[in-house]
């Protein structure tokens, strides 16, 4: 009996102390700044920006709750469900913003921005990927832009000339691409000319650059062939071993960044945080036979023109039950102007707002000129799947690139499977 009640104690103990853990809430600190409570995810360049933000200020202090990022989507969705003391979040996935914001979670910024004398060019440059229902959900620290980055070094090696000479004759295709990855590719899976992640909104790409949205606010069908035509030069290129398969992706969950750092993949079509990566990779000493000067980028291949990339900027949120509003909004402007955006370079990331500031930090992080043109050229930016639709139009469509790529689905069928996908989604969405 008196180890059952030890053991009733202890468990009770346990309990208490995991819900105390949890059990955060704002106030004053004892150096008198009002706390706030922030969460975002456990990236690299996050949290030395919420670390000089808080080095800075005698009002505010950020107490910044990291959350691992893999389940980062689904974590931050509960918490928000249960009210869990919150007075900002960092969004991840950025077309959760809709349905967060038609759930009450976010407080609008339109008031904040009306009366506050803060920079607000991040808000400006992407105003366009921030607005639900005629408001401004969110404030821009992180720009937006897909690139190809490249191993120079590998080029150099196979003797054949690098992406950015094909952008500079104005002849880099998805052809070109395939072609290209071909070229530099062992053969038998030891160097794969190329990689492209297994996200969904990766097999957007091509799609994007035709400014179609796949399914529009409205419900209406809005694609061509490109998505097909996408996973019709993956699969080609899959079978050649030019570029790493899907399968092998997931079944060996290794990271893109690794493969990169492995020197095993000549091009890789990623986002404008990659250098950030490749910074954590020279620090850590990982970069396997090659060194910190033999990567580059240069734009996406790319069958139109003006010439488009795919992306969409990544921003804060104020919950719409914070009971700190003001002070939330002056540190997710802070991140997004002069100050933030000077750190978010120094981590290697594109900020939201770039100034001639700015590019000599970038410069830093990027290790030579013309890539630094490409990273901070003017162009056009379009967003995948931008609405309420958005998240589980990318569940589509890594369902059905999966079933294309494995063979279970066919050319003939591909169609039809993506227009029924897309009809159900609008049929089943609130």
């Amino acid at each position: 009996m008196m180890k059952k009640l030890c053991f009733i104690c202890i468990a009770a103990l346990l309990v208490s102390s995991a819900f105390t853990s949890c059990d955060r809430s704002s106030g004053k600190r004892a150096d008198g700044r009002l706390t706030i409570i922030y969460y975002t995810w456990d990236d690299t360049s996050i949290k030395p920006m919420i670390d000089a933000f808080n080095d800075s200020q005698d009002e505010i202090f950020v107490d910044a709750q990291y959350l691992p990022s893999p389940d980062y989507e689904t974590k931050i969705t509960t918490l928000l469900t249960g009210r869990t003391p919150m007075d900002a979040y960092m969004q991840k996935r950025t077309t959760d913003m809709f349905p967060h914001f038609r759930n009450g979670f976010i407080a609008p910024l339109d008031d904040f921005l009306a009366k506050s004398d803060v920079d607000q060019t991040a808000v400006k440059n992407y105003r366009n990927s921030l607005m639900v229902d005629g408001k401004i959900a969110g404030f821009p620290w992180r720009g937006a832009a897909y690139y190809t980055y490249f191993n120079k070094k590998i080029f150099a090696d196979k003797g054949v000339p690098t992406p950015d000479t094909f952008v500079r004759n104005g002849t880099w295709t998805w052809d070109t691409f395939a072609e290209l990855a071909k070229q530099v590719s062992s053969g038998d899976g030891a160097l794969y000319g190329a990689s492209v992640y297994h996200w969904g909104s990766s097999q957007l790409i091509m799609q994007c650059q035709q400014q179609m949205s796949v399914l529009t606010a409205g419900g209406e069908l809005d694609y061509d062939n490109s998505i097909h035509r996408w996973l019709s030069i993956r699969k080609t290129m899959e079978e050649n071993k030019s570029i790493w398969p899907l399968i092998d992706m997931k079944v060996s969950a290794t990271h893109y960044s690794k493969q990169f750092y492995d020197g095993q993949i000549a091009m890789l079509l990623m986002g404008e945080w990659f250098p950030g990566q490749l910074q954590t990779g020279r620090d850590q000493n990982v970069l396997i036979g090659w060194d910190w000067n033999d990567w580059a980028l240069t734009r996406l291949p790319c069958d139109v023109d003006p010439y488009v990339t795919m992306g969409a900027p990544t921003f804060s949120h104020i919950t719409s039950y914070s009971k700190n509003k003001e002070a939330a909004f002056t540190f997710i402007a802070w991140m997004g102007g002069p100050e933030g955006a000077k750190i978010a370079a120094r981590a290697g990331v594109l900020p939201a707002m770039v100034d001639e500031g700015v590019k000599e930090v970038l410069a830093e992080a990027i290790p030579d000129p013309q890539s630094l043109e490409y990273f901070v050229e003017d162009k056009i930016v379009f967003p995948m799947t931008y609405n309420q639709f958005g998240s589980r139009v990318e569940g589509l469509i890594n369902m059905i690139q999966e079933e294309y790529l494995l063979g279970r689905l066919s050319d003939s069928q591909f169609d039809g499977r993506l227009r029924t996908g897309l009809e159900e989604i609008v049929r089943t969405s609130n």
